[in-house]
């Protein structure tokens, strides 16, 4: 179900990753896990480090064991995962504070409720472009949001040079449509193949300007790498 990066826990802030790897419903062509096993801003060697399958026993334990505070799902896609509702059941059950990321296409109203953050993430609102990009329709995954969206929900998207900042704002449009003033996290893209190239990061930041002014959305980037990254993952 859910695999273990063999790195212990955060000792100040009592916060645990969970990554389902082995399993998502859509097959980005730009997809990090296809390069990096966990999160890019590990200063760590990936390539050696040992995946522990866990049961939900395990989990559990984990997170006890540790005075784990706060928990991070991702992978991979978490939604797919028969036992999640279970697990969050258990998180809340002793006010463990979850975060979920997901692109929604499995979404249902029980993950939301039971989840303190849903990051959701969009790749594109144009269908075709989602087509090309990730080979399957965004439709159901536009529709869940406009369905399910409450406060709990932040958002982000990745930098494409080949789409160019027109599909971040078009993003940022319809976020609007939605609601004023929603976060939104724009990763530039990291190649994993020849297919995409890495975008000049002036043009990511001259992006976040003009989103920023002809729109509510909060758009922003992470800044650094490895153990300096600012970011909390999701």
């Amino acid at each position: 179900m859910i695999h273990d990066q063999n790195l212990p826990h955060n000792k100040i802030f009592r916060f645990l990753f969970l990554y389902f790897f082995y399993g998502c419903n859509w097959n980005c062509d730009f997809c990090i896990l296809k390069k990096y096993r966990f999160d890019i801003h590990w200063s760590i060697n990936q390539k050696n480090l040992e995946i522990k399958f866990l049961d939900l026993n395990d989990v559990i334990n984990i997170l006890f064991k540790n005075d784990i505070r706060e928990v991070f799902l991702g992978g991979g896609e978490p939604t797919l995962d028969n036992s999640l509702p279970f697990l969050l059941k258990i998180l809340k059950d002793k006010k463990i504070k979850i975060n979920t990321l997901t692109n929604g296409e499995l979404l249902t109203k029980e993950i939301v409720d039971l989840s303190d953050r849903i990051a959701f993430s969009i790749k594109s609102v144009n269908d075709e472009i989602h087509k090309k990009i990730v080979h399957r329709s965004n439709k159901k995954s536009l529709e869940n949001l406009e369905k399910l969206y409450n406060e709990k929900f932040t958002f982000e998207t990745v930098y494409l040079k080949e789409l160019g900042c027109k599909n971040v704002y078009e993003i940022a449009q319809f976020l609007d449509s939605i609601k004023n003033n929603l976060s939104l996290r724009v990763d530039p893209l990291i190649p994993v193949n020849e297919k995409f190239q890495r975008p000049d990061i002036n043009d990511v930041d001259n992006c976040i300007k003009y989103v920023s002014k002809n729109s509510t959305v909060k758009i922003y980037r992470i800044i650094g790498s490895g153990k300096n990254a600012k970011v909390l993952y999701p």
